[in-house]
């Protein structure tokens, strides 16, 4: 892996332009613009999907606050990086929060417990890896905010079922802030990638590698079952989503390494 790239900016046009190639190039079939505005759930089987599902959302938030917090206490010490995270927490802190609230005002249920059993799947299966090192982390927030995005792209215009209100957060306030996320984590790498030496990154991405697979293989459990919920929620199903989230991750790590994709290992796909 030594061949090196020009890299584009990380823009939201960049990702739709990415993601719109994989789709021609891997699934066709699947659009590329939302077709209509989605209705509101119209029965308790599809009130039950859509809480199930957001509660799923509140407990990927919640999870992120608990760990960037963990992160900041052991593994991240710059405080340009802290103030970065500071900024993370808040923001999911809030997404979850309204989330919550949002779900206790439809149902008359308070979520929360099902909200920290689902936080608590998030911690069982990932362990202290993304808490071994800075790398560790790193890896993490790939995962946690860069590979998610082909989920989030492709339920984003299939969804043909969604409750307004929810909708309307989302919209405003939801992906506007993991959007910053996401370029906070890109910068953030690049800083420390793009300083090191020639031996320094074949080892760091060596590293990263090893890191972003073992997330891969602990997640895959629950990212199978996060689409099922999606699909039961919002309303559609689609053929073709495993390979374009593999595609997507594969895009996504080849542009950290600053490398073609195709010099990229044979990687873990989601059906493992």
């Amino acid at each position: 892996m030594t061949a090196t790239l020009t890299r584009p900016n990380w823009t939201t046009d960049h990702e739709i332009e990415l993601f719109d190639k994989l789709i021609d190039k891997y699934a066709p079939h699947l659009p590329k613009t939302r077709a209509g505005e989605p209705r509101p759930p119209a029965n308790e089987a599809e009130w039950s999907n859509f809480y199930r599902y957001r509660i799923a959302g509140a407990a990927h938030d919640l999870f992120i606050v608990q760990l960037a917090a963990k992160a900041i206490d052991r593994v991240i010490d710059e405080p340009e990086w802290q103030l970065l995270l500071s900024r993370q927490i808040g923001d999911d802190g809030a997404h979850s929060a309204a989330t919550r609230q949002r779900i206790w005002e439809l149902s008359g249920q308070d979520p929360t417990e099902e909200i920290k059993q689902q936080v608590q799947w998030h911690w069982d299966y990932l362990g202290d890896l993304p808490l071994r090192n800075w790398l560790g982390f790193i890896a993490w927030e790939l995962h946690y905010e860069l590979h998610i995005v082909a989920i989030l792209l492709l339920s984003s215009r299939l969804t043909q079922i969604n409750e307004p209100e929810s909708g309307k957060f989302a919209t405003e306030r939801i992906l506007p802030d993991e959007f910053v996320h996401r370029v906070g984590v890109v910068e953030w790498w690049q800083q420390k990638y793009d300083r090191a030496t020639p031996t320094e990154k074949s080892k760091l991405s060596a590293q990263l590698l090893q890191l972003d697979e073992e997330l891969q293989r602990r997640r895959n459990p629950y990212l199978r079952d996060f689409w099922q919920r999606a699909h039961r929620a919002l309303g559609f199903e689609s053929k073709g989503f495993d390979v374009i989230y593999d595609a997507w991750r594969r895009e996504v790590l080849a542009y950290f390494l600053n490398i073609p994709v195709a010099h990229l290992p044979k990687l873990v796909s989601i059906n493992n």
